[in-house]
């Protein structure tokens, strides 16, 4: 009976240990490609504290971070067709739809981009991602053309489209052999 007991209690500590170091290898992970990231703050805060992260090897965070940014580009187009009935400008009207047009396309190329991970298609999903966020790149800076300057007012938004798409590329640079 003690023999069974301390086999029993063997596994578990065995199990436990191995968790515990999977998940720490795992957070090791995820802070190392959020310390190369222009904004660590953020990459913990929206990556870091995910819970896919918890067990997300880079092929995971690749994927992750595209689910998240797929999240981000849907929550600005629904932002954009709130703020654009208000706006009466007819400039900012105008630059605000070409932003709505760059989003859609974006999201469309990031469909794409997790389609070519899943597959292991590391350099295609680059290019999707690239494609992606130039097309938001347009929609910023789509309110400094064309007229005055302007604050694009989903300015922000942009900003976290960026930074997403550095911790996707951040990974994929670690998936691919190098030469």
């Amino acid at each position: 009976m003690a023999s069974f007991f301390s086999c029993t209690a063997t596994i578990f500590l065995a199990i436990s240990t191995f968790s515990i170091n999977g998940c720490n290898a795992y957070g090791a992970l995820i802070e190392g490609i959020c310390k190369q990231s222009q904004d660590y703050k953020y990459c913990m805060s929206v990556v870091g504290n995910d819970p896919r992260a918890a067990a997300a090897d880079l092929h995971r965070l690749a994927l992750l971070s595209i689910q998240v940014m797929a999240i981000q580009i849907q929550d600005t187009l629904h932002q954009i067709s709130r703020i654009h009935p208000n706006l009466k400008d007819p400039l900012a009207q105008r630059r605000l739809r070409q932003c709505e047009s760059d989003y859609d396309e974006a999201y469309t190329n990031l469909q794409s981009s997790f389609s070519s991970t899943s597959k292991t298609a590391y350099m295609d999903a680059i290019n999707f991602m690239g494609i992606a966020t130039n097309k938001v790149i347009d929609c910023h800076n789509g309110f400094r053309r064309n007229g005055p300057i302007a604050t694009s007012p989903i300015d922000a938004d942009d900003m976290k489209v960026f930074k997403l798409s550095e911790i996707f590329l951040l990974a994929v640079d670690r998936l691919i052999p190098k030469k």
